[in-house]
C-alpha cells in the first residue's frame, strides 16, 4: 500500500470520478486505472463499483476514505517530525460562507483544536464572493467557499467537496417533477449577486423553465424558511455538513443542474501554508466523516447565506 494510492483514492472520492481525479493529481486517466486496481489486489477486495458506465466507489470504499485522510495527514505530520519542523502553532484566521459557519467549520475547528492546542483559530463568515479579496491582500490566511469563476495569479484552490443544487418545498407539495413544480409555485430565487444565485440563474435559461418570481432574497435561511411556510419554492446549494435543528422541507435533485464545488481559498506564497494544509486536511475529514447522509426527498432545514 503507497502514499500515491491512498491521495489517488481521496481524490477519486473529492472529485467523484477517476477522470477529475486524474485531472486534479495531474495524472492519465489510465494511470489512475492502474493505481486503483493494484490497490484491490493490495487490499484482497473490490473498492469500486463497475458495473456502472462510469466506476465509482462502493460502500466498502467509501468507508475507506475517512482512514485514508487521516494516515495522510499522520504521514504528513511524520515528515515534519522528521525534518525538525516546529509543532503547529500561532494564529489561522479564516474566512468561511455562511453554511459553513454553522456545518463543517465549526467541526473542523474543533478537531483543530484539539491536534494543536497551541493553535488559535478566528473565524470571519460573509459570502464567498466577499472573501476573495480578504485572502488575496493577506487580510484573512485562507476562507472556505464556492470556487470563485475567475482565480487571481496568486490565488489557489482546494476542492473539499461539491455541493449538488436541490429544489425546495413545503413538505405537503404534491408534485415530483422539478419543471412542473418550478413552472406552478412562486419562485423565490437566491440572489443573482451570488455566485450560486448566477449558476441557477443560467439553468433556469439553459433549461427554459419559466418561473413566476415572487422574492429574491441572499440569505439562503431565509428562503428556506419562506418556504417552510408555503411561500413558493426555491433552489439551492445542498449543504455539504447539515446545519443543527434544520427545519423541515421537501428536497428534490436536479440531475441536470451541476454542484458548485466547495473548498479553500488561499495565496500560494502564504507563510502559513502548512496551517491552511492542517485545516484543508480536517475539512475533508468532516465531509467524509459526518457529511449529509440523508437521501434527496427527506427533510431539510435552512442554511445560512451563500
Amino acid at each position: 500500500m503507497s502514499i500515491r494510492r491512498l491521495k489517488t483514492l481521496v481524490a477519486i472520492s473529492r472529485h467523484g470520478s477517476l477522470s477529475a481525479a486524474a485531472a486534479s493529481e495531474h495524472l492519465t486517466r489510465s494511470a489512475v486505472s492502474l493505481q486503483m486496481k493494484q490497490f484491490e489486489e493490495d487490499l484482497g477486495v473490490e473498492i469500486f463499483d463497475r458495473r456502472r458506465r462510469i466506476p465509482e466507489l462502493n460502500a466498502r470504499g467509501r468507508l475507506m476514505v475517512p482512514k485514508a485522510i487521516e494516515v495522510l495527514a499522520a504521514y504528513d505530520e511524520l515528515r515534519r517530525t522528521a525534518r525538525g519542523e516546529a509543532t503547529i502553532t500561532g494564529t489561522l484566521n479564516i474566512g468561511a460562507m455562511f453554511t459553513a459557519m454553522t456545518g463543517a467549520v465549526p467541526h473542523a475547528m474543533k478537531r483543530m483544536r484539539a491536534l494543536y492546542p497551541d493553535l488559535h483559530i478566528q473565524a470571519a463568515p460573509a459570502h464567498s464572493a466577499n472573501l476573495v479579496a480578504p485572502v488575496d491582500r493577506g487580510a484573512l490566511d485562507a476562507a472556505f467557499i464556492g470556487r470563485p469563476p475567475v482565480l487571481g495569479s496568486r490565488l489557489l484552490f482546494h476542492t473539499v467537496t461539491e455541493e449538488p443544487f436541490h429544489l425546495l418545498t413545503a413538505e405537503d407539495c404534491p408534485l415530483d417533477d422539478p419543471r412542473e413544480i418550478l413552472e406552478t409555485y412562486p419562485f423565490i430565487r437566491i440572489s443573482r449577486s451570488l455566485w450560486s444565485g448566477q449558476l441557477i440563474d443560467d439553468w433556469l435559461v439553459r433549461e427554459d423553465i419559466t418561473v413566476n418570481e415572487a422574492m429574491e432574497l441572499d440569505g439562503i435561511q431565509m428562503i428556506s424558511t419562506m418556504v417552510y411556510h408555503g411561500l413558493g419554492v426555491a433552489v439551492v446549494p445542498r449543504r455539504c455538513v447539515p446545519a443543527p435543528n434544520p427545519v423541515a422541507v421537501r428536497e428534490i435533485a436536479i440531475p441536470s443542474l451541476a454542484g458548485r464545488p466547495v473548498g479553500i481559498l488561499a495565496r500560494d506564497d502564504s507563510p502559513k501554508a502548512s496551517l491552511i494544509d492542517a485545516f484543508c486536511t480536517q475539512m475533508r475529514l468532516v465531509v467524509a466523516e459526518i457529511g449529509r447522509r440523508d437521501a434527496p426527498g427527506e427533510p431539510v432545514g435552512p442554511d445560512q447565506g451563500a
